[in-house]
């Protein structure tokens, strides 16, 4: 099966249970109505059938559901293999949701996948509402904790900072403060995140100290103390790596 070439929590989850000697080894046992017959015993892909097949018995999905929810609550293995199969069976039911919720809000998908798995694990733990805990406040938990990211990231403002750092500079360069004497400028450098998402090379850019000191903005100091005037000398030697490219910041508000 080929999934987008970006990583995510969703994908990893299903190709975890792509391999057959993963979802061939996982079993849920499933009790029946009759007194004295055995429970059902499925392997995860028969699981995932039973629930979403082309004949999925409505009755027989609410008592599967009940078992998948309540192995996974009282899996304590390392590797929480029920955990991980309750939300590999939750994915259908949530992929609507992540790409609403993307579309609308324009949220990473990464960032609301991600979010819906810690959702899921959270509920799950909780020991508290194990009782009452069903696949449908489940899946609600998930996705009313991905519409609150993306709506909470509509709330984060913008800044300018940089650019107008870099006019200034600009300004500078072209002789308009010839007269002043020049000032020590500070290295910043934000290196990218283990992973493959995220930037592609570490970000530089200089700036002077009286900027950092006018909005308040604490610089390490290579002693591990905070300072508000001291930080990363330039001359300070940088870690090997890929050269960051320059690319233009654009004021907020602005659309290219």
């Amino acid at each position: 099966m080929m999934y987008p070439p970006h990583s995510s929590a969703f994908t990893s989850v299903r190709r975890h249970f792509d391999d057959p000697r993963t979802s061939d080894a996982v079993f849920v046992l499933v009790p029946t109505d009759a007194d004295e017959a055995d429970p059902v015993r499925l392997t995860a892909a028969e699981t995932h059938g039973a629930l979403y097949g082309p004949g999925s018995d409505p009755q027989f999905a609410t008592a599967v559901w009940k078992e998948v929810i309540r192995t996974a609550q009282s899996d304590l293995t390392p590797d929480s293999t029920g955990k991980l199969l309750a939300i590999w069976l939750a994915l259908p039911r949530l992929t609507g949701t992540v790409r609403r919720v993307c579309t609308r809000l324009r949220a990473d998908r990464s960032d609301v996948e991600a979010e819906m798995v810690l959702a899921l694990l959270e509920k799950l733990a909780d020991r508290d509402g194990a009782s009452c805990l069903t696949d449908s406040s489940l899946l609600h938990a998930a996705r009313a904790r991905a519409w609150y990211l993306a709506r909470e990231g509509l709330r984060e403002l913008p800044s300018t900072q940089i650019e107008g750092i870099t006019e200034e500079h600009a300004l500078s360069a072209s002789g308009e403060e010839a007269d002043a004497p020049a000032a020590e400028s500070l290295d910043v450098r934000v290196d990218r995140p283990d992973g493959p998402d995220g930037l592609c090379a570490p970000l530089r850019f200089r700036v002077r100290p009286e900027h950092l000191r006018r909005q308040g903005i604490f610089i390490d100091t290579d002693d591990g103390s905070q300072d508000r005037s001291a930080g990363h000398s330039p001359g300070k030697r940088r870690r090997p790596g890929r050269r960051a490219d320059t690319r233009p910041v654009r004021p907020a508000g602005r659309r290219g």
